[in-house]
């Protein structure tokens, strides 16, 4: 895979983490743990976007089953109100 340069400032403090990082041997450069962090950013984010997405849709259907009730419960009352109007003609 090509990778395309691109140039980011760092504060001081962060810069100071990085080489520490690759002085204990985790990473063998500055770039590298960029390309890490990106990565596990990008991942983590995708998740909680992801995440928020099965929420609204879990949220969503559950508001359809909800109005799909209350539409059925509207549909009754009107057919009892339409009985009662019928009845009083109805021969018994």
């Amino acid at each position: 895979m090509e990778n395309d340069r691109i140039t980011i400032r760092l504060p001081q403090i962060d810069l100071r983490q990085i080489d520490l990082l690759i002085r204990l041997g985790e990473f063998t450069t500055r770039s590298e743990v960029v390309r890490h962090a990106v990565k596990e950013y990008i991942e983590n984010h995708t998740n909680r976007i992801l995440a928020k997405a099965d929420k609204y849709k879990y949220i969503e259907n559950h508001t359809n089953r909800i109005l799909a009730k209350a539409d059925k419960y509207k549909k009754i009352q009107e057919l009892e109100a339409a009985a009662a109007a019928i009845e009083p003609y109805m021969k018994k």
